[in-house]
């Protein structure tokens, strides 16, 4: 299966829809978003122009986070509240996905994930922490980085970091 992982998007809709684009081109089948999307639009935006799942884990910078406690019905419609984190298996693969790299790193110490992605300093990196890789895709904003972006394909086991503006 075709993963896309992506992390801090903060609303940047021209990005957001170059990287849709790629994910529809070349059947991306799951999205993993961690973290800091922001406005619940741009998270609508996400849903509308993908044709592959989505999972969204909850970052800093969310306002759909930080109005948890105020929501009734809006996400029972869309079905795709963030999560604090991620744990899934796919192709018997553990993945974990959460926003911030401690956490990342406690999943990873845990010993329960062969892999796990996390965002929030918007610089991609990749390391290998006891039995699991920690991965960063980058940022899809384009702030203090590069917009860059990771694919995993689960059946190679192959990591590819994509960087937003050599595409064509």
């Amino acid at each position: 299966m075709l993963l896309a992982i992506t992390s801090d998007s903060h609303d940047n809709l021209v990005n957001i829809k170059k990287f849709t684009d790629y994910c529809n081109t070349h059947k991306v089948a799951l999205v993993i978003h961690c973290g800091d999307v922001t406005e619940k639009d741009t998270e609508k935006f996400f849903i509308k122009n993908l044709k592959a799942k989505i999972m969204f884990v909850g970052g800093n910078a969310d306002i759909v986070n930080q109005e948890k406690f105020k929501r009734t019905n809006r996400f029972q419609k869309i079905k795709h509240e963030p999560i604090p984190f991620l744990d899934l298996t796919i192709d018997n693969i553990k993945i974990a996905a959460c926003h911030t790299r401690e956490k990342a790193k406690r999943l990873a110490l845990s010993k329960k994930f062969d892999i796990v992605f996390y965002g929030h300093n918007h610089k991609p990196w990749q390391e290998k922490l006891e039995r699991s890789y920690l991965v960063n895709p980058g940022n899809l904003a384009g702030l203090f980085y590069r917009a860059s972006f990771a694919t995993y394909d689960t059946k190679t086991k192959k990591l590819n970091l994509i960087i937003l503006d050599q595409l064509r």
